[in-house]
């Protein structure tokens, strides 16, 4: 058996990059009578069915040290989530909602403020910076922090997420693919120019994936009361007056959270978003995650 990792996924077939090349393969019916589904960045073993072309069968998914939903991707080391400074206009809830789900799975994450050219990152990365993020200032149009960013995400399996029209297409370019990049229309949305998900290898070691449906995301599997914990600048302040306390609606000298936020110690967006997500969990059901 050979073992590889899935770099592609399409129509039933997945396409697994191996020391022998890459290998078009079925996946067994074992699988599908156990209701799994391989995914796009799985390592697994597979057989060699035919030499030329280069075909085989998945005959084993190793375990998964993490996995997202939608799209569906695992292993994945670090998200890259893509904020412009500017057209389209920063949406704080939307990068919080997917460093939530980042943060769930135990993926690192770095924010990458793009478009330099049009406006300042500074109010952005001062946000992410105060927040616990690393952060990086990059500009796609003018081959600007391209370098740096490279060099933060070599070697690793990395996710780039963010909404519709930021440049993750074009910061992929730049780091040396060769990727279709859709103009922004006049609502400044981006078209939608990824088809799949795709393992694509980095020159300096590992793979960079362009993530369709990251920027639809909406965070619904944990409860509302497990929302702080994902939260992490609400860590170390200090205990609140009450046990279990969900930082909604207390007053600064019972909650630690909402004194942080009066100190200018909790930047306003990342509140507001907090209070935003929990609103959306709060109404689920246990039994509905």
């Amino acid at each position: 058996m050979i073992n590889g990792v899935i770099v592609k996924g399409i129509g039933g077939f997945y396409y697994v990059q191996s020391d022998r090349g890459v290998a078009e393969c079925r996946a067994r019916g074992k699988f599908r009578k156990a209701q799994i589904s391989p995914m796009v960045g799985d390592k697994v073993g597979i057989s060699i069915v035919n030499e030329n072309p280069l075909q085989g069968a998945i005959e084993e998914i190793y375990p998964r040290k993490n996995f997202l939903i939608r799209p569906p991707v695992a292993n994945v080391d670090t998200v890259v989530i893509v904020i412009a400074t500017a057209s389209p206009n920063p949406d704080y809830c939307m990068v919080d909602k997917l460093i939530v789900t980042a943060e769930k799975a135990g993926i690192e994450i770095i924010i990458a403020v793009n478009k330099t050219d049009i406006a300042k990152p500074d109010n952005i990365i001062e946000v992410y910076e105060k927040a616990g993020f690393q952060t990086i200032s990059v500009c796609a149009e003018k081959n600007e922090g391209i370098n740096g960013l490279r060099a933060l995400i070599s070697g690793k399996t990395v996710a780039f997420a963010g909404n519709s029209g930021v440049g993750k297409s074009s910061l992929l370019n730049r780091l040396g693919f060769d990727l279709e990049t859709g103009e922004v229309s006049k609502i400044e949305r981006g078209k939608h120019t990824t088809r799949h998900a795709e393992l694509l290898p980095l020159d300096t070691g590992g793979y960079v994936i362009d993530t369709p449906g990251f920027s639809l995301l909406e965070v619904s599997d944990i409860k509302a009361s497990e929302l702080k914990d994902y939260f992490r600048e609400f860590k170390d302040l200090g205990d609140c007056r009450f046990s279990g306390c969900v930082h909604i609606g207390a007053k600064p000298s019972d909650c630690a959270v909402s004194a942080a936020v009066g100190r200018g110690e909790i930047c306003p967006s990342r509140y507001e978003s907090y209070l935003s997500i929990y609103d959306s969990l709060k109404d689920i059901k246990d039994w509905e995650l």
